[in-house]
């Protein structure tokens, strides 16, 4: 039986307050951007609202739009994901600092950096800060992005 397969991913690029929405893995010490696997028989919009759902305790998500494509290849992980990077806003912002992911228990929590602050960091994909910060600019006006394999 063969067992590869390639997963649909949704990532989630919220901004409010001139801060982002990440989620901090703690033993690893390093931040990714919120979201997870597309269910079977889910579509985009409801991958993200139970994606948000779930990761930022029952919030509600505004969808924008698809602002990047990002192919994740890791063959010697067994590893192929094709993401899509959705922008929208929550109704939630002060309650979400520090919120730990139950799927992960004390190891992940939401966390809002400022965006001043990204290029410090140990953001993944790491490449895409800079676009993110040069993006914001615009209010992500502009087409998708395809992003290629990216680090």
């Amino acid at each position: 039986m063969d067992d590869k397969k390639i997963k649909v991913r949704v990532r989630l690029i919220i901004i409010k307050n001139d801060k982002i929405l990440l989620s901090f893995v703690k033993d690893e010490n390093f931040y990714f951007f919120i979201g997870g696997k597309m269910e079977f028989g889910e579509t985009l919009l409801q991958a993200c609202l139970r994606e948000v759902a779930e990761e930022c305790n029952g919030a509600k998500f505004n969808f924008t739009k698809i602002i990047y494509v990002r192919d994740y290849i890791k063959p010697e992980k067994n590893e192929h994901s094709l993401e899509l990077y959705v922008l929208g806003d929550i109704d939630k912002f002060e309650e979400l600092e520090g919120l730990k992911d139950p799927e992960f228990g004390d190891n992940h929590w939401q966390t809002w950096v400022d965006l001043g602050k990204l290029e410090g960091l140990d953001i993944r994909p790491k490449k895409l800060v800079k676009q993110i910060l040069e993006d914001s600019k615009v209010n992500f006006s502009g087409e998708t992005k395809y992003l290629g394999e990216i680090d």
